[in-house]
């Protein structure tokens, strides 16, 4: 009989207690919600920033428009006034002094005094009684805007160089004239 042939020993067969090798590292909690915080936060700034974007001048031009809508009141005796001066008299007042009221009337449109509309009775080129309103540091307005209301002894309308979007709403472009 032969013998079988002679392998050399291999190597020891593994313990059972041997340490196994640790798992790989994880990312801990509070390093993921890190992570999310910044991209929530990046995306959130930017939101925040495109809203800022839309929302500011909107709001800008409701304030504008707001303080020259709070005009409309105040002009009302003006305008009776006019009309009562044409009525008496034919014709047309041609200073703010024939009507009652000063020379330098001025409207101030905010608390702190700072914008203005300065007020004058004028006779339009066409005959038309009217009150010319100019602007002061309204930032929003070009500088050389106006509002102007005229009558041809009737009716009155609104007309100038201020923006429609600015306008009160029966002043703006397509409305009926102010009664």
């Amino acid at each position: 009989m032969s013998t079988p042939p002679h392998f050399p020993p291999g190597p020891p067969p593994a313990p059972s207690h041997a340490p196994r090798q640790p798992p790989p590292k994880k990312m801990s909690g509070c390093a993921i919600a890190a992570i999310v915080g910044v991209v929530v936060g990046f995306f959130g700034i930017v939101v925040i920033g495109i809203l800022a974007a839309i929302a500011l001048p909107a709001y800008q031009q409701y304030v504008v428009r707001s303080q020259i809508a709070s005009l409309q009141p105040k002009l009302e005796p003006l305008r009776q006034a006019i009309d009562e001066y044409r009525a008496a008299n034919d014709a047309c007042p041609a200073t703010n002094l024939d009507v009652g009221v000063s020379p330098s009337l001025t409207y101030y449109l905010d608390t702190n005094a700072t914008r203005a509309a300065e007020v004058r009775v004028f006779t339009s080129p066409e005959g038309r009684c009217g009150v010319l309103v100019s602007f002061r540091n309204v930032t929003s307005l070009p500088t050389s805007a106006v509002l102007t209301l005229e009558s041809d002894g009737g009716r009155w309308r609104c007309g100038g160089t201020v923006p429609d979007t600015f306008l009160p709403p029966q002043c703006r472009a397509g409305t009926s004239p102010t009664p």
